[in-house]
């Protein structure tokens, strides 16, 4: 689809307030992109990079799509400083990036029923990012399509009905990231300690996770059989892989994607005792896609958010 042209405003530029701003004026030149920032370095960046003037405050206007990129820990601050009903007034459709933030939270916080929370990652700053979004029931179809179109500008977009799910993508695709930052830090550093320089070790990290990133999706075989693809019997991977296994690698790295999508819901308030509907689920049904971080936002303007 195409987006119409009402305004998108971005409410902190922080990381990924910037990246979704660099985003839209990349996918869609004539898309009105207003910026929410009052931090001087930000609103300096926002003005060389993108010649946006930013605003000191949100000034409501009919069909607004709003982009709130504030710091999580800082959203009460926000939504206290913010006028009474200046969401619902035009009908603003309200589209969070704060991690652990629900959505029963931000309707009644911030006096809008046309939420939709949305948990995107740090690849979205190279246009690689994974994004799941879950709506309020008040938002409608044209609304979420909206969302999924604005948000595919920094990557892939999924919608799910179940607002649990996106405690458990802001642990898989929020934090994921790190994860697998921290899987290539240890390929690298078994480089080094072989040799290689440290340009190579990251080359060679890098491509290699790239590559079976691509290897994976382009041929839709699973994980597991590409790893049987490579450990030949009796031979030099099997003997890493083994060893992977009685270490408990894998259950170890699904324990800390557990305890990160835990954390999320005690944050939000979602719980943890298994999926429940959300407050929302509107718009797309689960499962639909669209081909589509994070310091954080004062109650002013400053931005981000962190999984």
């Amino acid at each position: 689809m195409t987006a119409d042209k009402h305004r998108v405003v971005v409410i902190g530029a922080g990381h990924m307030g910037t990246a979704i701003i660099a985003g839209l004026q990349e996918k869609d030149a004539e898309l009105r992109v207003d910026v929410v920032e009052i931090a001087a370095p930000r609103v300096r960046l926002i003005g060389e990079r993108f010649g946006i003037t930013a605003r000191s405050r949100y000034e409501a206007r009919p069909g607004d799509t709003v982009i709130l990129a504030v710091q999580p820990q800082q959203f009460e601050g926000f939504a206290a400083a913010s006028p009474d009903g200046v969401f619902a007034s035009e009908g603003a459709l309200l589209i969070s990036v704060m991690a652990g933030v629900g959505i029963a939270s931000m309707t009644s916080l911030l006096g809008t029923p046309k939420v939709i929370r949305a948990i995107p990652n740090t690849p979205s700053e190279v246009s690689q990012g994974m994004t799941v979004m879950c709506c309020a029931p008040a938002v409608t179809e044209v609304e979420a399509e909206r969302a999924e179109y604005l948000l595919s500008a920094v990557g892939r977009v999924l919608t799910v009905a179940d607002e649990t799910l996106i405690d458990d993508a802001t642990a898989l695709c929020g934090g994921g990231p790190a994860f697998v930052a921290y899987l290539a830090d240890g390929l690298a550093d078994f480089a080094v300690k072989a040799g290689f320089d440290p340009a190579q070790a990251r080359l060679m990290a890098c491509q290699v996770l790239r590559g079976t990133a691509d290897l994976m999706e382009s041929t839709g075989r699973e994980a597991e059989e590409l790893c049987r693809e490579v450990m030949t019997p009796g031979g030099t991977t099997e003997q890493g892989v083994f060893h992977l296994r009685e270490r408990g690698v894998r259950d170890a790295l699904v324990e800390a994607l557990r305890r990160s999508a835990n954390r999320s819901r005690e944050l939000g308030g979602t719980g943890q005792s298994g999926p429940r509907k959300a407050a929302g689920g509107g718009g797309r049904r689960a499962g639909t896609t669209a081909a589509g971080g994070l310091p954080p936002t004062d109650p002013t303007g400053r931005s981000g958010a962190k999984a």
